[in-house]
């Protein structure tokens, strides 16, 4: 999940790709330290 992320993917599609609500998403990569862009991408 870090690294789709890390390369641009939206928290939907990480999410849309291996089952997870976006807001599960959004929570795991918070735990593993990763900053969450806004929602345009910055």
């Amino acid at each position: 999940m870090r690294a789709m992320y890390d390369q641009g993917a939206s928290l939907e599609r990480v999410g849309g790709k291996f089952g997870y609500t976006v807001g599960t998403v959004r929570k795991h990569l918070l735990i593993a330290g990763v900053m969450i862009r806004d929602t345009h991408g910055r």
